[in-house]
């Protein structure tokens, strides 16, 4: 299959080599659109080639030496979350991967992977990268260059931070597609536009704790966190601590 004849870059991800082999078969033959771009033994491997180049669909196993694939899927849905993640389960894990759907992960296939279940799981995943404007510009086909479309969303981010951003719909609007505007993000910040966007909420919301008396709640709304779970989560996982208790330690000092 002719790599610019493709319309969706495939990423392989199992530690066997002979079934990413038969895998791939089972692709290429189901749709000529796929392209298979890649192949990693790990979830590890798979994190140094996303940095590298762009793809839309990532197919991994969900037990791997190294990192495994639901730790995989889980940073793709934070640093790429325009990426579709689908994951290969044994029926041993297979309530394992259903509850992981909600951490990012668009769809699980149970192995031995039949043709009907992998061509079912391919058409979901066409129609949600066609709901993203899936396919990818190699060139810099937007309203401007590559480094001035990052200072304009950096400059949108930091206006605009309390609303809901649609990095999709950002991306589009300065004429990317999300993929290539997350490898510019990279390229010249040094990490991807949704961790930037969340390193500006959570310092905001640092001040707002700090220096104002706001519930919780409200200070999450301010920052464009309306579900207070999602925010204290959040700046937990930022912070190491829960908005509560940040705030009562500053208050200690």
């Amino acid at each position: 299959m002719n790599q610019k004849n493709s319309h969706y870059q495939v990423m392989l991800v199992d530690d066997e080599y002979y079934l990413r082999q038969s895998l791939r078969r089972s692709l290429q033959q189901l749709d000529e659109e796929l392209y298979i771009a890649a192949e990693a033994g790990n979830g590890q491997e798979a994190l140094d080639l996303l940095k590298e180049k762009d793809f839309q669909i990532v197919i991994t196993d969900i037990r791997m030496p190294v990192m495994d694939g639901l730790v995989l899927a889980g940073h793709i849905h934070e640093l790429y979350p325009e990426i579709v993640t689908i994951i290969l389960t044994g029926y041993a894990d297979f309530e394992y991967a259903q509850s992981a759907l909600r951490y990012g992960v668009f769809d699980y296939l149970l192995k031995p992977v039949n043709k009907e279940d992998l061509e079912g799981a391919i058409s979901r995943a066409k129609v949600k990268l066609s709901d993203n404007h899936d396919l990818p510009e190699e060139t810099e086909s937007g309203k401007y260059g590559a480094e001035e479309t990052v200072a304009h969303v950096i400059r949108y981010m930091r206006s605009h931070y309390m609303e809901d951003i649609d990095m999709g719909m950002l991306s589009s609007h300065y004429g990317f597609q999300s993929a290539y505007l997350t490898k510019i993000f990279n390229r010249y910040v040094g990490e991807p536009p949704l961790k930037y966007l969340t390193n500006i909420r959570i310092q905001e919301a640092c001040r707002l704790l700090l220096e104002t008396s706001l519930p919780i709640s409200i200070v999450g709304e301010k920052v464009g966190y309306p579900d207070q779970f999602h925010f204290s989560k959040t700046f937990r996982k930022a912070t190491g601590l829960n908005p509560s208790a940040y705030r009562r330690q500053s208050e200690g000092h």
